[in-house]
This record gives structure tokens, C-alpha cells and sequence, in this order.
């Protein structure tokens, strides 16, 4: 059987402890009147029972390691009064016998005697044996709390990814019916009104749109440039209903087309401004999206000069859902910040610069 680290340490104690005494048992004997087959013979048996005694002690302690420190004293204290007292009476009961097998001339001390002898310095043995395995036990048991509380950190930081990859995809998914139930509105407007060319040329745009978002991975980060065109497609759809009345201008330099961003991000933002500023008005409307840099933050400006939004500013479900999805990603160092202008609206997003993998590898090479 394979011992573990803690039981080696118990046995290469009580080893060293026992062979230790039997030499400082015979060292008096060997100095003053010479070692007797009968001296040997009784330092080996009683450094053997020692021993056995010892792994006893030793499991008494290992098994209330885990209880309180009075038990855990009371327990020991226990187990080194019993192993000291049955090895004291063994030894007395056994010293006649031991004496007359190997025919010694010296006569045995009496068995009352040389019991009590040998449990007063049996006692202080087992007592500070019973320390040691304390100590060792200790320090096993705060390791094994480390491992644990390891393990239980570990476990509890998979589940907290867990926790935020879930709602990421919870809060990118709240976006599609969002954006669906707005789309399918529009179109429904112009079947009421009898415009059945746009709406087939919408539907035909919103079919391929779909089939492209819905099948993005919804919590992964994707680059600016496949964002923009994402937004592309969608004021594509929208352009079939408002026509020149929407005009679109976007801005994004090309070292800034690799920086990632969560996907469908600025779309809720192009929305708003599709249905408070675009819809209402009779005159274009322009919806301009600049990318710039400022120091290690991508920032990304979605404004517009129409005279509409009558929603307040930093409201709706679009811009909440924005915020959230920001604060579980990137915490304080995401953020979106929104103002109603007295002609038009501003949405200034910003987010740390985080480079693609293969731009990144291409950019060491």
C-alpha cells in the first residue's frame, strides 16, 4: 500500500523516536556494568511495542484533526495515557518471563515497581510524540484547506464565467426581438399602406440579415470593421423605407478596423436614432458613426442632426441592454454616455483597445 506524505512523516518519526531510546536505554548499561542478553532483550521489546503504541497514538490524532481544539487535546491526552499505561504493564507483567527464557542471573524488579517506573517515562515519550503527529496533522490539514478553498476558488470562478457568458448571450439574444418587432413594424406600416415594393424589398434584406447576425457567436468579440458592416446591412433595410430622407456617414480609420468590440453593440444606438430622429422627420437626416482613438480606449461616436427624440436621454431598452453588456464585460472601463442635443442626438461608447489574435501575431512578425 502506497503511504502518503503525512504517514511517511509519522512512521520516520516514531522510527527515529524508538531507536533513539533503545540506544539511550543501553548506553548506561554498556558504560557501567555491561549490556545482558536480558537488558537487549527487554530495550528491543519494549522500543517494539513503543512503536506499534506510537501508530496508535498517531491515528487518534490524525482522526480528530478536523475536530475542536479541546476535543483534539482531550483525545490525545487520552491516547498517550493508554499507550503509555499498557506498555508499562506489558513490560511489568513480561520482565519475569523475559528473565527466566533467557536464563539471566539478574533478578526482575518487581512488577509494581517497574511498571510505575516505566509509565512516568513512557508518558513524557508518548506526550511528546503526541505533539509532534499535533504539529504534523496541523500542517497537513492547512494544506488541505488550501487545496480546497483552490479547488473551491477555481470552481467558483468557471461559474462566474459561466454566470457572464450567460448573460451576455441573454442580454445579446434580448436584442433580436427588439430589433425584429421594430423591423416587422416598419414592414406591416408599409403593407397597411399599400407599398408592396419596399416592404418585399425589406423583407428580402431583412431575411439576409438575419441569417448573418443570428448565427454569430452572441457573447464573442468581433472586429470594429465586421461591426460596421453589420450596420451597413441593417440601414440597408431601413434605406428601402425612408430613401433619401436617410443618410449615413461613417468614419473608421484603418488601423482601427481590427479592434474588438461585443458584437451587435451599435446597433440598438444607429436604431434609436433610425426611429426618434430619422422616422419623425421630413426632411434627411444624417446618422454619422466616427471611430477614433484616445490613449489605450477605442472610442465610437454615433450621433445624428434630426429634431425628433422625444425619448430622454440614456432611456430605453436599447441603450440599458448597451450598459449592462458593457459593465459585465469590462466593468468600470466600459462605458456609454448619451446627450439630447436641440438638433440631434450623441452617443460617445468607450471601450479598452483589444487587438485580433492574427492581427496581433502579424503585427510581431
Amino acid at each position: 500500500m502506497k503511504l502518503t506524505s503525512e504517514v511517511r512523516q509519522a512512521v520516520y518519526l516514531v522510527a527515529a523516536t524508538w531507536i533513539l531510546s533503545g540506544v539511550l536505554y543501553l548506553i548506561p548499561y554498556h558504560i557501567f556494568s555491561g549490556i545482558s542478553f536480558y537488558v537487549l532483550i527487554s530495550v528491543i521489546h519494549i522500543c517494539v511495542l513503543g512503536t506499534l503504541l506510537s501508530g496508535a497514538v498517531y491515528w487518534a490524532v490524525r482522526g480528530a484533526r478536523r475536530r475542536s481544539p479541546l476535543t483534539r487535546f482531550a483525545i490525545a491526552s487520552v491516547a498517550v495515557v493508554v499507550a503509555s499505561a499498557v506498555l508499562a504493564l506489558i513490560d511489568g507483567a513480561t520482565g519475569e518471563w523475559i528473565a527466566r527464557l533467557v536464563v539471566s542471573p539478574n533478578k526482575p524488579v518487581p512488577f509494581g515497581l517497574r511498571a510505575t517506573n516505566n509509565f512516568v517515562a513512557l508518558v513524557w515519550q508518548f506526550a511528546l510524540l503526541g505533539a509532534a503527529f499535533t504539529v504534523i496533522e496541523a500542517n497537513n490539514l492547512a494544506r488541505e484547506r488550501e487545496r480546497e478553498l483552490a479547488v473551491a476558488r477555481e470552481m467558483a470562478s468557471r461559474a462566474e464565467a459561466a454566470a457572464s457568458a450567460a448573460r451576455l448571450a441573454a442580454l445579446r439574444y434580448q436584442l433580436n426581438p427588439h430589433f425584429l418587432f421594430n423591423t416587422l413594424n416598419a414592414i406591416s406600416s408599409l403593407i397597411v399602406t399599400r407599398d408592396y415594393v419596399p416592404a418585399d424589398a425589406m423583407l428580402a434584406k431583412l431575411s439576409g440579415f438575419l441569417r448573418a447576425t443570428l448565427s454569430a457567436d452572441p457573447d464573442a468579440l468581433i472586429a470594429l470593421e465586421d461591426e460596421l458592416v453589420t450596420l451597413q446591412h441593417y440601414l440597408e433595410i431601413e434605406s428601402v423605407r425612408f430613401g433619401e430622407r436617410l443618410q449615413v456617414d461613417f468614419i473608421c480609420p484603418s488601423n482601427l478596423n481590427d479592434a474588438l468590440v461585443p458584437s451587435f453593440l451599435l446597433q440598438p444606438l444607429v436604431e434609436n436614432a433610425i426611429k426618434y430622429a430619422v422616422a419623425p422627420s421630413s426632411t434627411p437626416v444624417t446618422i454619422r458613426v466616427e471611430a477614433t482613438v484616445d490613449a489605450d480606449t477605442l472610442v465610437v461616436t454615433v450621433e445624428d442632426d434630426g429634431t425628433g427624440h422625444a425619448v430622454s436621454s440614456g432611456t430605453g431598452v436599447g441603450i440599458a441592454n448597451i450598459r449592462q453588456r458593457l459593465a459585465t464585460l469590462y466593468g468600470a472601463r466600459g462605458s456609454l454616455e448619451t446627450l439630447k442635443r436641440e438638433y440631434g442626438y450623441l452617443a460617445v461608447l468607450r471601450v479598452p483597445i483589444e487587438r485580433s489574435v492574427a492581427q496581433f501575431g502579424a503585427e510581431v512578425a
